[in-house]
């Protein structure tokens, strides 16, 4: 059908204007029967909307928590130096076990003085 009308006009060049396409019916199924495959997939991605969600906001409080670390380094609000004197050397890296037992050692844990550091803020 679309081929005969640009054949009609006369021209070498089969071709059929944007006015011609507008004049042509197309059949559509209702609005609520459309809309029916979007509100399925909705549902079915809706937890996995909630798990991206609160990943996002762990992963920026993870980087808010970083960036508080390095500054409390940075400034000597926390020593480091002997929790990385006791770390592996790059050969024993790979052993992840060895990282815990030193990271969990004897030390404070970071989150107590965090909350040590933001108790003394409020104040």
């Amino acid at each position: 059908m679309l081929r005969a009308a640009s054949d009609d006009s006369g021209s070498t060049k089969g071709a059929i204007t944007c006015e011609e396409l507008k004049r042509f019916k197309l059949p559509m199924p209702p609005r609520a029967e459309q809309d029916e495959p979007l509100r399925r997939v909705q549902a079915e991605t809706r937890g996995l909307d909630t798990a991206s969600s609160r990943l996002e906001r762990e992963i920026e409080l993870l980087r808010e928590y970083r960036t508080r670390l390095v500054a409390d380094v940075v400034t000597g609000k926390l020593d480091v130096r002997e929790a990385a004197a006791r770390l592996p050397n790059e050969a024993e890296s790979a052993d992840t076990t060895r990282v815990n037992e030193v990271l969990t050692e004897g030390e404070t844990p970071v989150d107590e003085i965090m909350e040590t550091d933001m108790e003394g803020a409020e104040a």
